[in-house]
């Protein structure tokens, strides 16, 4: 098990618009927890396409109405039908660490699983809800094919802790070490296009 810094790792930039713009579509959701340091997971995620999408010139159809919304997020330039996974975290990604799919989302088609840190400067628990503090970076952790992507990944279990960090799974996941899954396709980058 390597605990080399993740070589995949891609630093994207970030602003207070997207910020304020993932933070109004997860208010549309009707979910409590809606602001990104309040644990607010679906404005987490939706900050997480907003960065990507700016980054590689993607659209992001994820607020478009019919059934296409729930299959993917953003649609890049070559067509490819993309769904950004994020995680919240308050340490780098190290190349052993996991990215994750929830079972519940495996109906969705996309081409390609972007996966994506967000990196905060600290997290409280209070009453059993998390707290994040400052956003210090947003990473693009790596890529993969979902055929590729199911075919190696584990599936855990909700409820199932891992023992190497101690998270606890909140819902049946399939997850993939970061050293597994591809670096972005370089055809993705923006100097590429």
């Amino acid at each position: 098990m390597g605990m080399a810094e993740n070589q995949k790792l891609i630093s994207i930039p970030w602003d207070a618009r997207m910020v304020e713009q993932a933070q109004t579509k997860a208010k549309k959701l009707g979910r409590i927890n809606n602001s990104i340091l309040k644990g607010g997971g679906n404005a987490a995620g939706y900050l997480g396409e907003e960065a990507v999408a700016a980054y590689i010139g993607a659209k992001i159809t994820s607020c478009n109405k019919g059934s296409d919304k729930y299959d993917y997020d953003i649609v890049a330039k070559d067509g490819r039908r993309i769904e950004v996974k994020t995680k919240r975290r308050t340490v780098r990604p190290l190349d052993y660490y996991d990215v994750s799919v929830a079972k519940t989302s495996t109906h969705q088609r996309p081409d390609l699983y972007i996966f994506v840190s967000i990196h905060f400067e600290n997290m409280t628990m209070k009453a059993g809800k998390r707290s994040y503090r400052g956003i210090k970076d947003i990473s693009i952790v790596g890529q993969a094919e979902p055929e590729d992507y199911f075919a190696r990944a584990k599936i855990w279990k909700s409820g199932e802790i891992d023992n190497r960090n101690g998270f606890k799974t909140h819902v049946d996941m399939y997850n993939l070490p970061i050293s597994e899954i591809d670096p972005l396709d370089d055809s993705l980058l923006p100097q590429k296009q």
